[in-house]
């Protein structure tokens, strides 16, 4: 497994934290943690109340809606990312399919961290407002 440094690394890929300047980026990385599971834990539980943001730095998970696969995710992906802004339940099972390794944020400590760096925010914003852009102009919606 890879070194403690990846988040650090890896940070930059989630959209709303790419444009942090290194301060911001530092500040974030220091109120998260790292965390493990062993193949076959269960990472978050769907309908549960999602509390928490977590990136992927090591291993494989599975993204499960009502124990149907619906999407694998690997190194440098993320999950959790709503419950930074609500308190809805989770939509849906990620367990790990190998040992996997991730750093995660709690909603709680983005919060006060917003309140300090509303750049924050501001890279939220946008991601949020491009993923309903891109839904309002899907065929389907």
């Amino acid at each position: 497994m890879a070194g403690p440094l990846d988040a650090g690394a890896l940070i930059g890929s989630v959209p709303f934290f790419s444009d942090l300047d290194p301060k911001t980026k530092k500040a974030l990385l220091a109120q998260g943690k790292e965390m493990t599971f062993k193949s076959g834990d269960t990472m978050v539980t769907e309908g549960t109340t999602g509390v928490g943001f977590f990136l992927i730095l090591d291993g494989l998970a599975e993204v499960r809606k009502k124990g149907k696969v619906v999407a694998t995710l690997a190194k440098g992906q993320f999950f959790g990312e709503m419950s930074l802004i609500d308190d809805m339940p989770r939509s849906a099972d990620v367990v790990a399919v190998q040992p996997t390794r991730c750093w995660a944020i709690t909603s709680w400590s983005f919060a006060s961290l917003m309140k300090v760096h509303p750049e924050l925010a501001v890279g939220m914003l946008k991601e949020v407002v491009k993923r309903l852009r891109a839904a309002l102009s899907s065929p389907t919606s």
